[in-house]
């Protein structure tokens, strides 16, 4: 089953004031009430990430490893997650079982989690498939050394960028900032 550690990792958002939390940032008391609910994960350590959002006299609760995602109702692998559907504070995702398509139905505790959630979902459906990667790796077979570690530092260096920019949107970085690190990195590969 593929692995999703590194994706979800990357680009799971963290904020706890919408009640998303990311490993190694996940508190135990919330992770433990959690847990409890969700028997199929035996350990603390197989938890990437989880949103947790208490409302009036309700939870809502959806919890990552690196191949399944938990929610009080079900659980899926994350690689048979086709699609994603938002409608205000309510996720309809679309589920491939023994050949059909479901739709699964996931509430979220307000609008802007269940948007941020929507994008997660939305990485989760377009990560490169198994076929993608070995690809890939086919196509880079063929070339030198010097040219795949070049190929690896461009993609390192855009992953970076793309990290820096989420730093800017959440106001982490200022404008100046980041273009000037981006235009340090871009020079990197010159």
């Amino acid at each position: 089953m593929r692995s999703y550690r590194v994706l979800l990792l990357r680009k799971f958002p963290e904020n706890p004031t919408f009640g998303f939390y990311r490993h190694p940032k996940l508190p135990s008391s919330l992770l433990g009430r959690t847990l409890v609910r969700f028997l199929h994960v035996t350990s603390p350590a197989d938890v990437v990430a989880f949103y947790y959002q208490e409302r009036f006299l309700r939870t809502y609760e959806v919890l990552f490893t690196d191949t399944h995602v938990y929610d009080k109702k079900a659980y899926y692998p994350l690689e048979d997650i086709r699609g994603v559907q938002r409608r205000d504070r309510e996720l309809y995702l679309e589920i491939t079982q023994l050949g059909r398509l479901i739709v699964h139905e996931m509430p979220m505790g307000s609008v802007i989690a269940a948007e941020l959630m929507e994008r997660v979902f939305d990485m989760i459906v377009r990560a490169p498939k198994e076929d993608a990667i070995e690809k890939v790796i086919q196509k880079r077979a063929g070339l030198n050394p010097a040219s795949v570690q070049w190929l690896e530092l461009r993609d390192e260096v855009l992953r970076t960028i793309d990290l820096l920019h989420e730093k800017y949107q959440e106001g982490k970085l200022s404008l100046l900032e980041y273009e000037m690190l981006r235009e340090d990195l871009l020079r990197r590969l010159v």
